[in-house]
């Protein structure tokens, strides 16, 4: 491949990443403003049912739904910042020549399991679409609302794995050159 081939590559790879950062920070974003809300929504709940004797019984089907959009729309984020829970006595416990693999492999398994969730979240949104399913609460709330987020996450989740995955392997790779130099 040429020099100007390798270029055009990199300038759609580097592109094509921001977009991705901007997609999981735009959804962490949203997930974020949902807790604000969700902060004030329960405080003026409390304040109107105490105070006026006037509660608003939606605002908890508000906040439930609220607590499934903050935990998938983060989770890319999280990932992101490599936030997530690992096993760090095991991982500290390998080899450091191994490590890299150990965390591309996990990486690999979780963009696998990602991809078989957003797979079936789209599936499983699409037939609440086609069939209006709602469920039976105080909001009459559409299934498929509450659906929507689980593809869309994992989906990202599944980019973010990968893209994590290939920073292990090129890291690795770095320190084959840093050793032999």
């Amino acid at each position: 491949m040429t020099a100007s081939g390798t270029g055009m590559r990199s300038f759609f790879s580097s592109k094509l990443n921001k977009i991705i950062d901007y997609c999981i920070l735009a959804l962490a974003a949203v997930a974020g403003f949902m807790v604000l809300f969700m902060l004030l929504a329960v405080c003026f709940a409390t304040l109107s049912r105490y105070l006026f004797n006037k509660p608003y019984a939606f605002l908890i089907d508000y906040s439930s739904y609220s607590l499934l959009y903050i935990a998938f729309l983060g989770s890319p984020w999280l990932l992101q910042k490599r936030g997530h829970v690992a096993i760090d006595m095991l991982v500290n416990a390998l080899p450091p020549g191994v490590r890299p693999f150990w965390c591309a492999a996990v990486n690999l398994i979780t963009a696998f399991i990602s991809v078989v969730i957003c797979w079936i979240g789209l599936s499983l949104t699409y037939t609440n679409i086609i069939n209006r399913v709602v469920v039976d609460d105080f909001l009459s709330t559409p299934k498929w609302i509450l659906m929507a987020p689980i593809p869309v996450s994992a989906f990202f989740l599944a980019v973010q794995s990968i893209r994590n995955m290939i920073e292990d392997l090129s890291r690795r790779k770095r320190e084959l050159k840093g050793d032999a130099a």
